[in-house]
């Protein structure tokens, strides 16, 4: 198999050849030629059998491919799926996808006479849309062929797959199988994992992280999960339409992983010595990051080659071993093992096409004859060698995904002798490069927007060598452009959080129950309303990432760069407005699910939903991010107005619509804080009222018999709830008394005597002594009991109990007659009122327990005005390299992604109780753009890509930490 794989690689003159493959029907199921196996062991009846050269690995992101070659062959691929009905999308994607093929194929709308539209022929073979008929659909294809008059034949290609990896079914090829239940279902694997599938929405993604062991037995396919405590966790069970099926299924899943998540590929499995049990199967190819290591440091040159048109005669069925396959598709660029093999079509017959002639003898015979086979020469065909090594005394360092990677000069400064360059045997125009080819080709590259992405596995970081001083930056370091691109990543977290709401929360539902357990009224709120807002900023998303896109030297523009997303903006804010109604509906749909929430259906479910990884924030919080946005727009939209007339219109309608819902944002805060306790403490059932407000919470340390007890206290307008931590599995709080916030005393204890920062609260007959951490903790505390008593005071409603009914009694008799050692009792009965629940260790109250530190509402309020995303570089204290990772802050916590694409996140860092600052000399930094964050003996560095980037994550980053000239950035006045 391997022979005839590297013939074919060779002679179609490809060298990013492992995301392709050979691909042969068996039995009705598609199978990838093994290179490990003889061919005539996995052909049975090599007489009638047809082979296609197909892509086999799809990659999250088109900018991993670096030759504009690979990207051709895999637009010729998305053009086949797109006519075989395999990637289901609207009518605007759809047009704009063929629009973008027809460029490609034809380029300019004035180049040929296309009136008639018969050169959409191929086109023609689209599945219908809606109530389009061909000749609408083909009419609107052709409109938008017209706008793309100017563009290249490769940018194109670009655009056409940067538009469809936006697309739920990109690259994946569905299978049939039933669930435990019994429930018709659909597999796939893709680059993050195995995905289900329910009809054409996904109900389910089986991250690689997630996944312990993958088998098979029979017709059973299984995945063995892990959890987050331990390696041992639920066992899924799918059943498939046959052996054969589940068996390539399950090969096709180790090779994807392999693929996208190691470093090298895996060593073969040691030969049985007695019984042979289970498969032997591995990954035999090269990995991503060795295919990105082999083209980035390879001398390589690519031969010209040319495109095929769709004009020449196209067979769309399978073709005669008589003829070639001329086909414009790679699905349809047959290997006919029955005396031909087809020519690729569109790859100029370079020396290394004409080399393989000579090493393949192609025989003939005719169809009713025996079959034929091919005939190699004596001398074996070169392998594909290996990536050079990286000299392991080169700094350790990074490329960005923004700036195009450019063919790496020697890691000296002064440039190699040419005759130590490296030709790759096979390959073609091996010819060694002089230094101003170098430069030629990094012009070339620049303007064809080739960057990179790589992925890594999680045993190990993602060290590359660092060339940055010897390379000119060519990306734009314009402010603006910083700005517009802040603006892309923090869009591209927003559309993935009302996604957690209209997507995964919505699947959960639907999953569990028929009958949706949501009024009507609600779900359209929830699904239809926030639904709508998702359509509008993927819309928006998309063009503003092709406006980077073309900044960025990907494409071409008449406008000044400076301006290139500033009427972009301006018609965002002016659609914006209609969506007004959708925006505030925050506080409403949070009432709504706390009704609702009665249902013990629907509340196990909220509850098990918020346990999953891909609802990272408590759920209710994802309802107010549509408020949260209109802030951002406009604090982002600040920083660039001058000499911007679209940007100040802009801004002037993000500063009406963040004024319009500002107070009711502040009301909604209030209330997903209330209902969050409600769910997160045992015993407070009665805790949402109309004029109760969140002011602090925070740990304490409270004074009892067996001397001074850590506890969580939370401070509202109206009375004072503390708790302690759970000894159960599930570590909640349970609440041990309430104070009544009219007629308390604060009394602060002072002498030689007295406990350090301590203080006294006096509440009707009980008396509460308690210590802060630190000074500056207890100051916080005293100036919210100042202005929280003094408000209460001016109350003259009567005092409504926050606790559950049938506790509230007891938890204040108990205040009077008994210490806290006596209230083991009460504190089980309040156990036993709701059922047991798992917390992430990343919520505020928890944070705080472990960090002896305090949040107020106001330091919440100020957090919603610092939420950033993008790619940074993280290390640890004692590690060499910088792994990539795409991070969140939100929450007072950065979250970590492998990449934007990414439905959950790897892991999370809060940052409450952190210093920020440079890195000193002692810590061996000698890179720019590095700051540090510490905690105690944890110390990680985070590098930016630029001073604005840096700036900017500094300054978010700040407002959850503390720096090392002051111990807390909020002025304790902020609030009032």
């Amino acid at each position: 198999g391997n022979v005839l794989i590297q013939a074919v690689m060779k002679d179609i003159n490809v060298l990013e050849s492992d995301y392709f493959g050979i691909q042969y029907e068996d039995k009705g199921n598609l199978v990838f030629l093994d290179p490990l196996k003889k061919i005539n062991s996995q052909i049975k009846n090599i007489s009638n059998v047809v082979l296609r050269f197909v892509v086999k690995f799809f990659p999250p992101d088109p900018g991993q491919l670096q030759e504009e070659y690979t990207r051709y062959l895999f637009a010729l691929q998305i053009k086949q799926d797109l006519v075989n009905g395999l990637l289901p999308c609207n009518e605007g994607t759809a047009v704009a996808m063929c629009s973008y093929i027809a460029q490609s194929e034809f380029g300019d709308w004035n180049s040929y006479d296309c009136s008639d539209l018969s050169y959409l022929n191929d086109l023609a073979l689209l599945p219908p849309l809606a109530d389009l008929s061909k000749q609408e659909l083909l009419g609107k294809i052709a409109e938008s062929h017209k706008i793309r008059t100017g563009e290249s034949k490769a940018d194109s290609d670009f655009h056409l797959l940067d538009i469809v990896r936006r697309l739920e079914q990109y690259g994946l090829r569905l299978l049939p199988a039933k669930d435990q239940e019994n429930t018709d279902i659909k597999l796939a694997v893709a680059h993050m994992g195995v995905l289900v599938f329910r009809g054409n929405a996904k109900i389910n993604t089986f991250n690689w992280a997630r996944i312990r062991k993958l088998s098979f037995k029979k017709k059973r396919f299984l995945i063995k999960l892990r959890t987050e405590t331990s390696n041992v966790g639920d066992i899924l069970v799918f059943v498939m339409a046959s052996r054969d099926t589940c068996k390539n299924f399950w090969r096709h899943c180790i090779e994807y992983h392999a693929f996208f998540r190691l470093d090298l590929h895996p060593a073969p499995a040691p030969k049985p010595k007695i019984i042979k049990r289970g498969s032997t199967f591995r990954y035999s190819g090269k990995t991503q990051k060795q295919l990105h290591d082999l083209v980035r440091n390879s001398n390589f040159r690519r031969t010209t080659f040319a495109r095929k048109s769709a004009r020449t005669p196209t067979i769309h069925s399978r073709p005669t071993p008589y003829a070639p396959a001329v086909a414009v598709t790679p699905a349809a660029n047959e290997f006919v093992i029955n005396g031909y093999a087809a020519k690729t079509p569109g790859v100029v017959d370079s020396p290394a096409s004409r080399a393989s002639k000579s090493s393949v003898a192609r025989s003939s015979s005719t169809r009713s004859g025996s079959s034929s086979s091919y005939k190699y020469s004596n001398q074996p065909l070169p392998p594909f060698p290996p990536p050079p090594p990286v000299d392991s005394d080169d700094d350790v360092s990074d490329t960005f995904p923004s700036p195009p990677p450019l063919p790496p000069k020697s890691a000296k400064t002064t440039p190699a002798p040419v005759q130590s360059e490296v030709s790759i045997p096979g390959m073609g125009g091996g010819e060694p490069r002089t230094p101003s080819q170098y430069a030629a080709l990094e012009q070339k590259m620049i303007k064809a927007g080739f960057y990179s992405v790589p992925t890594h596995s999680d045993e190990s970081e993602e060290n590359y060598s660092d060339n940055a001083d010897t390379r000119e930056r060519s990306y734009p370091s314009s402010q603006a452009y910083y700005i517009a691109k802040e603006i892309l990543t923090t869009e591209r977290t927003y559309v993935k959080d009302l996604e957690v709401i209209t997507k995964w929360f919505k699947s959960a539902l639907q999953k569990e129950s028929s009958d949706f357990l949501l009024p009507e009224n609600l779900a359209n709120q929830l699904f239809g309303g926030i639904g709508s807002l998702v359509a509008l900023h993927q819309q928006f998303l998309c063009t503003l990432d092709d406006r980077l896109s073309s900044w960025e030297g990907r494409g071409s523009t008449g406008a000044s760069n400076d301006q290139l997303v500033d009427d972009l903006m301006l018609n965002h804010m002016l659609v914006l407005k209609k969506y007004l109604g959708s925006l505030e509906n925050g506080e409403s749909l949070i009432l709504a699910l706390e009704e609702t929430g009665e249902d013990s259906r629907f509340e196990s479910i909220y509850r098990e939903f918020e346990l999953q990884k891909v609802c990272y924030l408590p759920f209710n919080s994802f309802l107010l991010k549509p408020m949260q946005r209109v802030v951002h727009y406009k604090l982002v939209v600040e920083r660039d107005m001058d000499n911007h007339s679209d940007l100040q219109t802009a801004y002037q309608e993000a500063t009406a619509l963040a004024t319009a819902i500002q107070e009711r944002l502040k009301r909604a805060h209030n209330l997903q804080k209330l209902a969050q306790l409600r769910r997160d403490l045992l015993g407070v059932d009665n805790l949402i009222k109309a004029k109760r407000d969140f002011i602090r919470e925070g740990s304490l340390y409270k004074l009892s018999r067996k001397g001074f007890q850590q506890r969580l206290f939370f401070l509202f307008s109206d009375c004072l709830v503390y708790t302690s931590k759970g000894v159960t599995s599930t570590n909640q709080f349970k609440v041990h008394a309430e104070l009544p916030l009219q007629g308390m005393i604060i009394e602060v204890n002072e002498g030689e005597s007295a406990v350090p920062n301590c203080f006294s609260i006096l509440s009707g007959t009980k008396t509460v002594i308690v210590a802060a951490a630190t000074q500056e903790e207890m100051d916080k505390w005293l100036e919210d009991f100042s202005v929280a008593i003094a408000l209460a005071g001016r109350d003259t409603t009567l005092f409504d109990s926050p606790l559950n009914n049938t506790t509230g009694s007891m938890s204040r008799l108990s205040m009077e007659q008994s210490s806290e050692d006596g209230e083991g009792s009460v504190r089980n009965s309040m156990e036993r009122l709701k059922p047991p629940m798992q917390h992430r260790s990343n919520a505020t109250m928890h944070v705080c327990w472990h960090r002896n530190t305090s949040v107020s509402s106001s330091d919440h309020l100020v957090s919603l005005r610092n939420q950033l995303s993008g790619y940074l570089l993280r290390k640890f204290k004692n590690s060499n390299g910088w792994q990539k990772l795409w991070v969140v802050f939100t929450n007072f916590c950065l979250f970590f992604y492998k990449s934007h694409q990414d439905e959950s996140p790897l892991a999370s860092l809060p940052l409450l109780g952190y210093t920020i600052n440079s890195p000193s000399e002692n810590d061996g930094i000698r890179k720019d753009f590095v700051f540090k964050l510490k905690f105690k003996t944890h110390v990680y560095f985070f590098r930016a890509e630029s001073q604005f980037t840096y700036n900017r994550w500094l300054e978010v980053v700040s407002s959850a930490t503390v720096t090392s000239q002051r111990t807390r950035l909020f002025s304790r006045m902020d609030s009032y």
